[in-house]
Formats: structure tokens, C-alpha cells, sequence
């Protein structure tokens, strides 16, 4: 077996890396997913399998590599002007509003430094025992279990961000350990940023997504924006880094300096900016209409029930085939495509289902198909579906899939 890697195997891989992180291309390093690569082939498989396993949205190797990629660099009270706005400016007018409770979301924690210092901020700024709650997220798995440990060494503490708030004790020579107090309220899990955060999350008075979308291509930074501003409380604060976003994100305003990268959520039916209320002259206004006899009360109709949306049937497949029910899931999918033919996800999940199951055949229209109407859309756009993945991923799918038989 030897230990070349084929260019189109390890541009599969990057196809995969940009749509589960959302990177720009330059910021993928070929470095770490060569090493994957080499190996999963050192351990026996082919060019061939690998590729077969990247087809697919979601699987074990597209993990692997997306980890192997991720930036996990962080500190404690790093951008310590975001805190102290926090504790200045956005507890003070967080309470002004009527919170009963406190909650932050550090969206991209890697270990989980930042969602420490939040939590210590909100608690310090507060008075003794006010509910507070911060959910630390990122998607490599590995970094989180460092986060659940609350033990960091000297590499987290930083002479250029300084120890604003009680946050730790120390407990060995260059070890240091959260207190209890910070480790209470301070929880982690898994979470990509082009996914919508789950309901049970609920929703946050403050989110710092910092020097994370660095890295993202505009339509995923865009993306990623919007859902973290959906799951702001109104009124509530997003911190973004400092050079990630050139103007003012939809229905937010800025808070603070332009520098600091602070953004407000608007209330419902709050202007963007005050407005100033004229009097409007008697020869402008409108006539007044005459007032007419209301008309009959219409009859009652019940509303229609609503055909299962796109995504509602494909997870419905996807927990079919979890089942070991792949007659169920194929009925699934072959009536999603019916309903609706432009949604790619269904389309690729019917193919590889088919794939799977001998009926290649059955499979290449199918990916065809997939492969033109990708083409019809921007690369960058993003697909609705379990994940939210761009058009070029499903190209790309296509293509892989297509062109297999050479990498065998």
C-alpha cells in the first residue's frame, strides 16, 4: 500500500473541512488533514473508502478532520475591554430592563477559558446570589473535555489580559484550578456555529464569538451571525473580534466604540437609530374616510394541516435508517424528492441509500441530478437541511461520487 495521497482524495477532504467549519481555503492547514489521511490509509483502507466515507454530511472521518483543522488558541479575560463593558455598561442596563437572571454563551470556547472569565464577570458584577448561567460551546469534543476539567496551566494566564474578576485559585506550582463558585454556573457542549443552537438552550443576555469567524468565508460568517443574534433575549449583547465584520449585523445596533465590536439586539418595534416626529400639515394628510357599516362576519374555515416541511421528512429518514428500517427510509426519501426536487440533502441521502444497498445503478441519476442543480446556485449559499451546509459541498459530493471508480 503506499503512502501517496491522490490530490482529488485530499481536495474531497477540504471540500468536507470548509463546509463543517465554514473556513475560508486558506485557512485550512493541508498540514493536518494530510496527517489524517495518511493515516486512515496506514491503517489498511483504501483511497476509495475514505472517499466513499466523505460523501457523506456527516460521518467519523469528517469529524476526525474537522478537528484536526480547528484553532483552539484562547486565555483567560482575553479582550479584557469586552468585560469590562460587561460588567460597566450591559449588567447595569440588563437589569435596568427587569432580568431576573443572567445568561452568556462563549459561542467557539475551545477550552473553555473565555467561558470561565464570563461567567466570573457576570458573577462579580452582580449582587450576591443572582441567578446566573453560561453555556461554553465548540466543535472538536476533545477541547470541551479540557474545559470540564477546570485545570489550566501557565499558557491561560496572560501578563496582556489581566486576572479582572475572581476566577481561580492556584494549586500547583504553574497550575491553576476555577472555583467552584465559577464552575457551578459554567456548562459545555458540542455545537457547530452554521447549525442553529438547540431550543433547549434557551436564550442569552451576552454571546462572545471572538476570532472564530476570522476564519469563515463570508456567506458562513454571515450565517453563523445570524443564528447567534437569534438566540440573543432582546436588548442583549454580541461581542464579536476585532477585524471579523465591516458593518453593523441586521437588527442590531452598536454599542460602545466601533472598535469594541459590540452589538445590540433591538427590541420588537424599536428603531434602528431615533427618529424625529414632525407634525404632518392638514393639506398633506389624508382624507378621512366615511366610516362604514362593518361587514358580515366571515365563516369559520379550519386551516389545513400543512405537509411535513423538507428537513422534518429527512431527519424522519435518517431515524429510519438509525432503526435499521432502510425499506421505510428509501419510501421517505423517494417521497421527499417527489415534494420537493430542489432539496439537495434528500437528493444526495436517497443516492448513497441506494448506494448502500447495490442499486448504483439507481444511485448515478440521481447524483446527476444533485450535481446540476448545485450548479445552479451560489457555491457559498447555504442549504437547509440537518446541517446547513454550502451548494459547493453537494457539487463536490456529486463530482466525488461520480469520479469514484478512478480512485479505486
Amino acid at each position: 500500500m503506499s503512502g501517496e495521497l491522490d490530490p482529488r482524495l485530499l481536495t474531497r477532504a477540504r471540500e468536507v473541512v470548509a463546509a463543517i467549519t465554514g473556513f475560508r481555503d486558506d485557512a485550512i492547514a493541508t498540514e493536518a488533514m494530510e496527517r489524517v489521511m495518511r493515516a486512515e490509509l496506514t491503517r489498511g483502507r483504501s483511497a476509495g473508502d475514505l472517499l466513499g466515507e466523505l460523501l457523506h454530511p456527516v460521518s467519523s472521518l469528517s469529524s476526525t478532520l474537522a478537528r484536526a483543522v480547528l484553532v483552539g488558541e484562547t486565555y483567560f479575560f482575553r479582550q479584557p475591554e469586552h468585560f469590562r463593558f460587561i460588567a460597566q455598561e450591559g449588567v447595569p442596563a440588563a437589569l435596568r430592563r427587569g432580568a431576573l437572571a443572567l445568561r452568556g454563551w462563549s459561542a467557539g470556547c475551545a477550552t473553555g477559558e473565555e467561558a470561565y472569565s464570563l461567567a466570573a464577570c457576570l458573577q462579580a458584577s452582580l449582587p450576591h446570589g443572582f441567578p446566573v448561567e453560561v453555556v461554553g460551546t465548540d466543535l472538536q469534543e476533545s477541547s470541551l473535555e479540557t474545559a470540564r476539567r477546570a485545570t489550566y496551566g501557565s499558557w491561560s494566564r496572560r501578563e496582556s489580559a489581566p486576572r479582572l474578576f475572581p476566577l481561580y485559585v492556584e494549586t500547583g506550582e504553574r497550575e491553576v484550578t476555577i472555583l467552584p463558585v465559577v464552575r457551578r454556573v459554567t456548562t459545555f457542549a458540542q455545537a457547530n456555529l452554521l447549525a442553529p443552537l438547540p431550543e433547549r438552550f434557551g436564550r442569552f443576555d451576552f454571546i462572545l464569538c471572538r476570532n472564530v469567524l476570522t476564519y469563515f468565508t463570508p456567506a458562513a460568517r454571515d450565517a453563523a451571525i445570524t443564528l447567534l443574534s437569534r438566540t440573543l433575549n432582546p436588548g442583549g449583547l454580541l461581542f464579536l473580534g476585532a477585524v471579523e465584520v465591516d458593518r453593523v449585523p441586521s437588527g442590531m445596533v452598536r454599542e460602545g466604540t466601533p472598535e469594541l465590536q459590540a452589538f445590540r439586539l433591538l427590541a420588537p418595534g424599536e428603531p434602528a437609530s431615533p427618529s424625529v416626529r414632525t407634525r404632518i400639515p392638514e393639506s398633506v394628510r389624508a382624507p378621512v374616510q366615511a366610516r362604514r357599516p362593518a361587514p358580515a362576519a366571515a365563516p369559520v374555515r379550519v386551516a389545513a394541516v400543512p405537509p411535513p416541511t423538507p428537513s422534518r421528512l429527512h431527519l424522519n429518514a435518517l431515524e429510519r435508517i438509525e432503526e435499521g428500517d432502510e425499506v421505510g427510509a428509501t419510501a421517505v426519501l423517494e417521497a421527499l424528492v417527489r415534494q420537493a426536487p430542489d432539496y439537495l440533502p434528500g437528493l444526495l441521502e436517497l443516492a448513497l441509500l441506494r448506494e448502500r444497498s447495490g442499486a448504483r445503478e439507481a444511485a448515478v441519476p440521481l447524483m446527476r441530478t444533485l450535481r446540476t442543480r448545485a450548479e445552479r446556485l451560489p457555491p457559498d449559499q447555504l442549504v437547509d437541511g440537518p446541517e446547513a451546509l454550502p451548494a459547493r459541498f453537494y457539487q463536490a459530493s456529486a463530482d466525488a461520487y461520480l469520479n469514484q471508480g478512478t480512485l479505486e
